[in-house]
């Protein structure tokens, strides 16, 4: 009786077994085919220069740079080894003792607290089956782990691991942890230093240096016992590497220019797709980092003097700054004082604001707002209060003989709006349109010393179905003036008088071809009544300085794949579309509106400018386009 009952249990067993390995080898045979990473590279940072080859940033949201194993120092492999896999050497993929190990601490803790994962199942999970919890996914990790070893050295699986990890603050792979964290590349890190990066796969927020300086260095000394006892460093060493305090400093992986960076980006996706921005590409432009500083330290400076000048506050790069002083503010009456509103409720042409629980509908101002901003109101002369637009600003230069964009500013805080006025804020030009209507005089045969009615006339408006009179600023009249004088002290009578004179087609023709494209026969336009962008406007005022060559503005000059190959270059593209000498008179009279008009305050550049200001209704926009000979 008893053989015969050990002879069916034998046979279950058997059969159960049979079963199990028939089933583990169709999962393996099933499992994806390993043999793909030989040629794999995890998605790589596409990375942005200026025409200097000086680094920008990045444009991907995952920051990884990819790195040969023999570029990593043997104490930072040997620290993640340590950490994460004692017997990664030894194990044929994964490692039963340490399984045994994990099953027993979490049977005595009543809670899973310890993994028995080797560094090949976190690659095996991480690159083909995800964060799924469950036994299924856990077989075929075990199993896919030791199809990995049998095709692959240990070499390149540690090579795969160490690029592919994420180690937190946005940073995948060590060398991109090298550069968030201490700001340099992953071959100049000390020991202590490898052991902080070989201690955040555990739980990279947890272990934040930058948030939990005491926690990180906790863990980095428990990963550089871990290296004692293993044999990787001596005592010394140890002793040393635990007795350095955690001194971490922030890298440039966020871009120097976020406005510019978006620009690139834009480009690369709308061209090539969004596998572009994690090919590892390397992305050269027109750009002229110490322009562009320059430049975003002009246009911050600037907007601070108007702020002074005419009492009018400036947003906060973020909203703690228009919380805080929302909180603590107290509401009164009196004229001219300013107040931090929040945003309760938007309409079309108003929006709801409250005032430290007073209520109040204001005009809206055609301000991008949403409930929940916070914004600035002003009491006026009665102690009402209105609502104050945010004051900002815009810069863009272009190099005059290519159309080469060496630098451009989007605004003023790119942490508070990510709005890139230099290309999407379509504005009213002002004055700073009517270069066109003098060149196109110019072109028909006028000259500097032409004479222009400047009286005040009524013309027929088409959008408004009435007779329109321009008026000149101040009320100032004049009778006559030449074409010098017109738009060096930028007459608006005698400009929409030319206008009148010369006739619609031939002006309607120059701006085209200076790219003001759709432009409509109606008088208001000497005085620049539509919308343009600052890049627009600074592109036509690019065929002035180049003498009637226009160059079409660009800013990406080549393109290069992770492997060497060119995969775009850009030249300039030009074109004469006006006579050089027609063009040149042009300037000259420019240059009176720097030298007698009203840009006089561009005499302050110690070298030949030209330019023309413009502004809008009610101050709303003001316009500075200048040139140099370059």
């Amino acid at each position: 009786m008893l053989k015969k009952v050990l002879l069916v249990l034998s046979i279950s067993l058997f059969s159960l077994l049979a079963f199990l390995l028939s089933a583990l080898f169709f999962i393996y045979l099933d499992l994806p085919d390993v043999k793909v990473l030989e040629n794999w590279r995890p998605p790589v940072a596409t990375s942005v220069y200026d025409s200097k080859g000086n680094y920008l940033g990045d444009v991907a949201v995952q920051r990884r740079y990819y790195v040969k194993l023999e570029e990593i120092p043997k104490h930072v492999i040997y620290a993640f080894v340590a950490a994460e896999d004692k017997n990664f050497f030894k194990h044929f993929g994964i490692d039963p003792i340490a399984i045994l190990r994990a099953l027993w601490i979490n049977f005595k803790r009543g809670k899973i607290v310890q993994g028995g994962s080797t560094i090949t199942q976190q690659l095996a999970k991480n690159l083909f089956l995800g964060k799924e919890r469950s036994l299924s996914r856990k077989i075929r990790e075990a199993l896919l782990a030791i199809k990995i070893e049998r095709t692959f050295s240990k070499e390149k699986i540690l090579e795969l691991y160490l690029n592919q990890i994420y180690l937190g603050e946005g940073a995948y792979g060590v060398e991109a942890a090298s550069r968030v964290y201490f700001g340099k590349s992953v071959r100049d890190l000390t020991l202590w230093e490898g052991a902080l990066l070989a201690g955040l796969p555990k739980a990279p927020s947890k272990f934040d240096p930058f948030k939990n300086p005491e926690l990180a260095k906790i863990r980095r000394n428990y990963v550089l016992k871990r290296m004692l006892e293993d044999g990787y460093i001596t005592y010394e060493e140890y002793r040393w590497a635990t007795s350095k305090d955690v001194v971490v400093k922030r890298g440039k992986l966020s871009p120097r220019s976020d406005y510019f960076l978006d620009m690139v980006k834009e480009y690369l996706i709308r061209k090539y797709g969004e596998k572009a921005l994690v090919s590892g590409w390397k992305v050269y432009t027109t750009l002229d980092k110490d322009m562009q500083s320059l430049a975003e330290k002009v246009v911050r400076e600037s907007i601070r003097e108007l702020s002074r000048r005419y009492n009018f506050p400036v947003f906060p790069s973020n909203d703690r700054v228009l919380k805080l002083a929302y909180k603590r503010q107290r509401y009164s009456r009196k004229p001219n004082k300013v107040f931090v509103a929040k945003v309760l409720r938007v309409e079309d042409l108003r929006v709801l604001v409250d005032i430290n629980g007073k209520k109040f509908w204001l005009k809206r101002r055609e301000l991008p707002l949403k409930e929940g901003d916070y914004v600035f109101v002003k009491n006026d002369e009665f102690g009402s209060p209105y609502l104050l637009p945010d004051l900002q600003g815009a810069l863009v230069s272009i190099e005059a003989k290519t159309g080469k964009i060496k630098a451009i500013v989007g605004g003023v805080s790119y942490s508070r709006s990510q709005f890139n006025r230099a290309l999407y804020a379509r504005r009213q030009p002002g004055s700073a349109f009517k270069p066109v209507i003098y060149l196109s005089a110019l072109l028909k045969g006028y000259t500097q010393i032409s004479v222009v009615s400047a009286l005040p006339v009524p013309y027929y408006d088409p959008q408004t179905g009435e007779e329109w009179i321009p008026r000149n600023y101040d009320n100032a009249y004049y009778e006559e003036a030449t074409l010098r004088e017109g738009l060096a002290h930028s007459i608006n009578t005698a400009t929409v008088n030319l206008l009148d004179d010369i006739g619609f087609d031939i002006v309607l023709d120059t701006a085209s071809k200076l790219g003001f494209k759709d432009l409509k026969p109606y008088y208001s336009i000497a005085l620049g009544s539509f919308e343009v962008t600052p890049l627009q406007l600074t592109s036509a005022y690019q065929v002035f300085a180049n003498l009637g060559k226009r160059c079409e503005p660009y800013f990406i000059e080549k393109i290069v794949d992770s492997y060497g190959n060119v995969v775009e270059e850009n030249k300039p593209h030009c074109e004469q579309i006006f006579d050089r000498a027609t063009v040149r008179v042009l300037v000259d009279m420019l240059r009176a509106v720097v030298l007698e008009g009203t840009a006089r305050g561009a005499k302050v550049v110690k070298r030949v400018v030209a330019g023309k200001t413009g502004t809008t209704n009610d101050f709303m926009d003001a316009w500075f386009v200048g040139f140099t000979p370059d």
